[in-house]
């Protein structure tokens, strides 16, 4: 038998239906903690963050960080898989390759997950696949671009220059991603503050797509002659090899 309460018109049901009536019109309305497969589907069902950045370029050997956020997760998981090989990487916090530069990183009571990469190779380009374990499943595609930053003297790879006339060393970096730093070297020892000023050497530096720093000496003297590296931060070092030759060319 089912129990029947009323109260204010509305009449209360055990048998997991509230009734409400009006005007002589029967009203059904599931209770709520069970709603009915139409209104979980639209209302609890997990859904990827409208705002997830699906395309990330990071410069090699950096950490890569991609990005997933995932609204009402509820009791499902969050695994990413690389689309090349179908490679599993990470199950929930776990990790589950060998390659130890893969990590899962998620902080509790948040809806962000994100694949951390460290130490990024070339092979690492490609498309990575945050993936819900709904049925059917759920799937969102990043693309990982990895770019070498490429460095190079335009007077290089040897100059020779007759003592007492100036020397203009210029080194482009191009294909860079964010702050690069970029540090001179002569023979292998840093041109700090200090030593630029104590041989009247001057670097001026532009920052761009494709920073340029140039190299200044005045007047070269013998002891400029050398190896001259542009070293740029999270790129090969671009060399040239000064020659300052006393008397004519």
């Amino acid at each position: 038998m089912t129990k029947i309460s009323e109260f204010e018109g509305v009449r209360l049901s055990l048998n997991g239906r509230t009734e409400r009536s009006h005007d002589d019109e029967m009203i059904f309305v599931e209770p709520r903690g069970r709603p009915n497969d139409r209104y979980d589907e639209q209302h609890y069902r997990p859904y990827f963050d409208d705002n997830i950045e699906t395309n990330a370029t990071y410069q090699l050997s950096k950490t890569a960080y991609l990005h997933c956020s995932i609204r009402q997760l509820g009791d499902k998981t969050v695994s990413w898989v690389r689309q090349r090989d179908l490679h599993i990487l990470t199950v929930g916090k776990y990790t589950y390759t060998t390659d130890q530069r893969f990590t899962s990183i998620h902080m509790d009571n948040t809806d962000d997950w994100t694949l951390e990469i460290r130490d990024t190779r070339k092979k690492d380009s490609g498309i990575y696949e945050c993936q819900v374990s709904t049925e059917p499943k759920m799937s969102l595609a990043i693309r990982l671009n990895i770019i070498v930053v490429e460095a190079y003297i335009s007077e290089g790879p040897i100059l020779y220059i007759k003592s007492g006339s100036p020397v203009n060393l210029t080194c482009h970096v191009k294909d860079q991603v964010g702050t690069v730093f970029l540090f001179w070297y002569h023979n292998g020892r840093v041109l700090d503050e200090g030593e630029k000023k104590h041989r009247g050497i001057e670097v001026f530096t532009e920052f761009g797509p494709t920073s340029i720093s140039r190299l200044f000496i005045a007047k070269a003297k013998e002891s400029d002659s050398g190896n001259y590296s542009c070293q740029p931060s999270y790129a090969e070092p671009a060399n040239i090899t000064l020659q300052v030759l006393n008397g004519k060319l």
